[in-house]
């Protein structure tokens, strides 16, 4: 397995050529450098702020080495996934929901050890980077072999939900940056104390602002021309008043200093030896858990991302990406990082700057950071940045909150409102699992209200292709409202096998239709079943018993008849209940049953001269055309013809059974027709001198007469009367069967 692939020299370099010169154009620099460098200066905080979670407690002491790393993390990362990703444009950093993990793990260790050991440092460290490295090794095993795709089966109102309970948080992360505290509901009248409204309101009217003009104007220009005006108007603003850069620190205005160089400080291999192994053990439990919030909270990220960019992403190139990106970083004792969804949004879908220089610029302000401490950072005001993460936090509102309403039914849109609700109140994860939970139960709720039944049919109307006599059909269409037939599909699980259960209730309690007799189940189109459906099926059957009506199981496939035999709905010799290959097989059983016939292989035998009667008046004409036929005995198996086969004759049963298939190449061949004593098999392909469409098959022990072209050439040029009249008695046979297939398409069409 390769991590990294080599690419020709001469062809790299001619590509990144042409990617500069496009790169190179004010229509898409102007973007680019405006979202590298606001991304980059939101990667320092949020890389410090992730620092000042983990290295908390005793391990206060070990922040400014905690920033360092993660500087480091956040450097390595957006580099990587900016040059390896599928979307250019997307960005990466720590995240606080596997940070909060993170400072549990380390926080435990710490316990355990006194703050002066020196195996603490080496231990943490060593733990963060184990977890990184883990995560890392997750994210490209998944990409590897294909497995991203499964978030697509998450419900689009959840994605939505999770969305704006994205911009809840962006927004409440702007009045943190901007007031310099914690914001949350509860706290949400201290934000109008004169003191903090200085510092949020310019940055509220400028989110705000960029809100309503952007949802007006797309122009990749307008929003870095309001950043850069209103970074302008704040030092205009403190040149008026005469408020030094010190000043404007103080009073939170701008961000403090940074720390000095030599912020990094990876563990060495002096120091391997001093790792508290053991400690670092027993937090397995931990680590499985923030690996698995770690793939969970990428997916979403991702796919939250493509939803607001309105583009495809190959979701695992994104997670090989992230791989490797957390594989390096884990070897440096970095934190987990993974796709930033506010920051890569804000870069692609609303400063659309969709180039791979986003985020290499953004690591570059991290680097300058890591390196030499004072960066451009401390002179953004803190208003702009805030502005412009409370314009995105804003945007994801409007958009899930406003724009929803009218476009999501009405059931979806309370399924975001949730959502929003649960992330705001208790929090993030708690929020999505709950919005998938009622998701999924409303779609069972929906799927259990699908018909179960695809058609809904009556053996009055609907028969099996066995050829009956003309006192049989005329019966079978008298008293055929006695089979019950139904073509089941889709899954079948509690709700829907209830709904099947209560049809035949309903059927049973018709008094307008004749009594039931038997009840045919075709399961051709059911995909599977569940416990509770087997259930719903036992009942059905001691329901039956109870009414002396048999029932049909057709078409089962190998999983469902396995799941019907160990629920006992399918017994050996089973009186009641009994399986058959295909729908015309279980017809051709209940018809035999009611008419109280035997099967067609144990019919009377009579000679074809006699009945030759039926197609012949004349029993002269009908001796004259036995002249040119020839007598075979054929065993059940034996082919009467194939596919494919050139049609050089037609055959007459005298006594016996043929079987008509569709395609008899197939594992499972599609029975058409049952023909015995009288009827004629291969009689469309002779006259239509085209090679046979299906296959037939002796099923019993049969003695045919074969007409073969040469004969019937013969007859025609002998005894022409009698090939006329042999063909119109075919075509009159050929006519009643094609009125039967239109009575039976018109049957499927009304049910």
């Amino acid at each position: 397995m390769k991590f990294f692939s080599t690419i020709d020299v001469a062809d790299r370099a001619q590509t990144i050529t042409g990617q500069c010169r496009q790169e190179l154009q004010p229509s898409r620099l102007i973007p680019t450098l405006t979202a590298g460098v606001i991304t980059g200066i939101l990667l320092v905080i949020y890389a410090i702020s992730m620092a000042a979670l983990i290295f908390v407690g005793p391990l206060a002491q070990f922040v400014p080495i905690g920033i360092g790393l993660g500087l480091f993390t956040a450097t390595v990362s957006a580099a990587v996934v900016a040059l390896t990703n599928s979307f250019p444009g997307i960005v990466i950093m720590p995240q606080d929901s596997t940070a909060v993990i993170s400072a549990l793990m380390v926080g435990a260790i710490a316990t355990d050890l006194v703050p002066t050991d020196p195996a603490l440092l080496p231990t943490v460290i060593m733990t963060l980077a184990i977890t990184t490295l883990t995560v890392g090794i997750s994210y490209w095993l998944l990409g590897h072999f294909k497995l991203g795709n499964f978030i697509r089966f998450i419900p689009y109102p959840v994605v939505g939900g999770f969305l704006a309970g994205t911009g809840y948080l962006l927004a409440q992360g702007a009045f943190n940056v901007m007031a310099d505290q914690f914001f949350s509901l509860t706290q949400f009248p201290t934000l109008f104390a004169p003191s903090l409204l200085v510092r949020w309101l310019p940055g509220g009217g400028l989110g705000v602002l960029l809100v309503i003009l952007l949802r007006r104007f797309n122009n990749v220009f307008l929003l870095p021309a309001l950043i850069l005006g209103s970074t302008l108007l704040f030092y205009l603003t403190l040149w008026l008043t005469q408020t030094t850069l010190p000043e404007a620190q103080a009073s939170g205005l701008l961000f403090g200093n940074f720390p000095d160089s030599g912020l990094w400080q990876p563990l060495h291999l002096s120091q391997i030896h001093q790792v508290k192994w053991p400690l670092i053990g027993v937090q397995g439990g931990r680590l499985a858990t923030v690996t698995l919030l770690a793939v969970i909270s990428l997916l979403l990220n991702v796919s939250g991302i493509e939803l607001s960019a309105q583009r495809d992403i190959n979701l695992n190139q994104e997670l090989q990406a992230c791989g490797k990106a957390n594989l390096l970083v884990g070897l440096g004792g970095g934190i987990i990082s993974f796709h930033a969804l506010g920051l890569s949004v804000l870069s692609c879908a609303k400063i659309k700057a969709n180039s791979r220089l986003v985020g290499v610029l953004a690591a570059c302000v991290c680097l300058i950071t890591l390196l030499l401490g004072e960066t451009v950072v401390t002179l953004f005001p803190k208003f702009v940045l805030g502005g412009v993460a409370l314009f995105l936090g804003l945007s994801f509102l409007v958009e899930w909150l406003y724009d929803a309403w009218f476009n999501l039914p009405k059931t979806d849109y309370g399924i975001v409102i949730l959502i929003l609700l649960v992330i705001a109140t208790v929090g993030f994860l708690q929020g999505v699992g709950v919005g998938l939970a009622v998701a999924i139960a409303l779609f069972v709720l929906n799927a259990s209200r699908v018909k179960v039944t695809k058609h809904e049919l009556s053996g009055a109307t609907h028969q099996s292709h066995t050829a009956r006599s003309l006192p049989q059909t005329r019966i079978l269409q008298e008293e055929g409202e006695q089979i019950y037939i139904l073509d089941l599909q889709g899954f079948l699980f509690f709700g829907t096998a209830n709904a099947l259960l209560n049809s035949v209730k309903a059927r049973l309690a018709d008094a307008t239709l004749q009594p039931l007799r038997y009840v045919v189940l075709n399961f051709q189109s059911v995909n599977g079943l569940d416990s509770s459906a087997v259930l719903s099926f036992v009942r059905l059957k001691q329901l039956l018993l109870q009414q002396d009506i048999k029932l049909a199981l057709t078409h089962l496939s190998p999983a469902i008849r396995t799941q019907l035999k160990r629920g006992g709905c399918l017994l050996p010799n089973d009186p009641v209940c009994q399986a058959f290959p295909d729908r015309d097989r279980g017809l051709e059983w209940c018809e035999n049953d009611l008419l109280g016939v035997i099967p067609l292989r144990r019919a009377r035998t009579l000679p074809l001269l006699i009945q030759l009667n039926d197609l012949f008046p004349d029993r002269d004409v009908a001796a004259e055309f036995m002249a040119y036929l020839e007598e075979w005995d054929a065993e059940p198996g034996e082919y009467v013809y194939q596919h494919g086969q050139p049609a050089d004759a037609l055959d007459l049963i005298e006594v016996g059974e043929v079987a008509v298939y569709l395609d008899g190449n197939q594992e499972q061949p599609h029975r058409i027709q049952a023909l015995g004593a009288g009827n004629v098999v291969g009689a469309v392909d002779f006259f239509r001198h085209a090679p046979h469409q299906t296959t037939a098959i002796v099923e019993a022990p049969s003695t045919l007469y074969r007409l073969s072209t040469d004969s019937f050439r013969r007859l025609e040029q002998a005894h022409p009367e009698v090939a006329t009249a042999f063909q119109a008695a075919v075509i009159q046979i050929l006519g009643d069967r094609l009125t039967y297939a239109y009575k039976e398409i018109a049957d499927l069409l009304r049910s």
